[in-house]
């Protein structure tokens, strides 16, 4: 689950410099607020596919239509773990809460789904897990049987790309789980209320890309966004994403959130 934190803050401006964009995420999942809006991580995954179908030269070229979609369900297998929320000291749990032993279970499972759409697709969407499990480890956050499962899960993974890949050069390869990676960053971002301006870690270009958040006149408003530069190819993008209120009994209890990327 993708957590968007009920605050009054959504509708302020931020400070005018650029934090890397995980930076700005990583705090409203483990905000303590009176309420929030909870986004599915099949949901989340499925605002990413739609960035990744509205990219374009020059930056980017345009994506095939497997990779798109394997972009679009690259958390199929959170599902089981969404069906139902979750509480810790009232707080509900985010995505990042999980240990190894549940969110290894996710991530294979939403990549045993992507390769049922292509082969790419499903090297792409293990290549994208193999980076944070390798990430999990180098931060040293879990215990001996932790880790060897997160050693197994990226030995297990390295196997499954190598025989996906095919006649795809490794260059294009890396790129796509590029591609991935921004688009399901840019969704996560999108979803959680980030309100400061924030810089990508992934380049399409000569220099990094920085994204610029209007200031909104209500809550409700959408979310204005304007990249340097622009990754799109035509213009301005309208998405939107659905979300439930968590207490349930708050009202409105569902809502449709939604965003203009320039």
């Amino acid at each position: 689950m993708v957590l968007r934190p009920v605050s009054s803050a959504e509708t302020q401006h931020a400070a005018s410099r650029s934090l890397p964009v995980w930076d700005a995420i990583h705090p409203t999942q483990k905000a303590s607020a009176p309420d929030y809006w909870l986004i599915t991580q099949p949901d989340h995954a499925a605002l990413s596919g739609a960035i990744a179908a509205a990219l374009g030269p020059p930056l980017v070229p345009k994506l095939s239509s497997e990779v798109v979609e394997g972009i679009a369900r690259h958390d199929d297998g959170w599902s089981e773990f969404d069906a139902q929320v979750s509480l810790t000291n009232g707080r509900p749990l985010s995505f990042i809460d999980y240990l190894p032993k549940d969110f290894l279970r996710a991530w294979t499972g939403s990549i045993e789904s992507a390769e049922k759409i292509a082969p790419i697709a499903g090297a792409i969407v293990s290549s994208h897990f193999s980076r944070l499990g390798q990430h999990r480890r180098e931060s040293h956050l879990d215990d001996a049987k932790n880790s060897l499962l997160l050693a197994e899960f990226l030995a297990g993974e390295q196997e499954r790309q190598q025989r996906l890949l095919g006649t795809h050069a490794r260059e294009e390869f890396e790129f796509l789980t590029d591609v991935l990676q921004f688009c399901d960053v840019l969704s996560l971002y999108l979803c959680c209320g980030v309100v400061e301006d924030v810089e990508f870690p992934q380049r399409f270009g000569s220099k990094p890309m920085r994204l610029r958040r209007e200031a909104a006149r209500t809550p409700d408003q959408a979310a204005v966004c304007h990249f340097d530069p622009s990754p799109f190819a035509e213009g301005g993008v309208d998405l939107a994403v659905s979300a439930r209120r968590c207490p349930p009994d708050r009202q409105p209890s569902t809502a449709t959130l939604p965003f203009l990327l320039w």
